[in-house]
């Protein structure tokens, strides 16, 4: 069994964080973080223009690890 390459070390680590944040669970990463699902609710804003519907989202969000 070889060495896996930077590439594909950094391809399987971005695999396991798409997968695990789209089931919404979060994922920490010793030493560095935690990655993590933030709902955003739908709200209107309200401009000159009118107002308009910001649709609900889920955002990626990073909280840092304190020492």
């Amino acid at each position: 069994m070889s060495t896996p390459s930077t590439d594909e070390a950094l391809d399987a680590i971005v695999a396991v964080l798409r997968d695990e944040l789209a089931q919404e669970r979060s994922v920490k990463v010793p030493g560095l973080g935690t990655f993590h699902v933030e709902h955003q609710p739908a709200a209107v804003d309200s401009t000159d223009e009118g107002s308009r519907l910001r649709p609900p989202r889920n955002t990626v969000a990073f909280a840092p690890e304190t020492d």
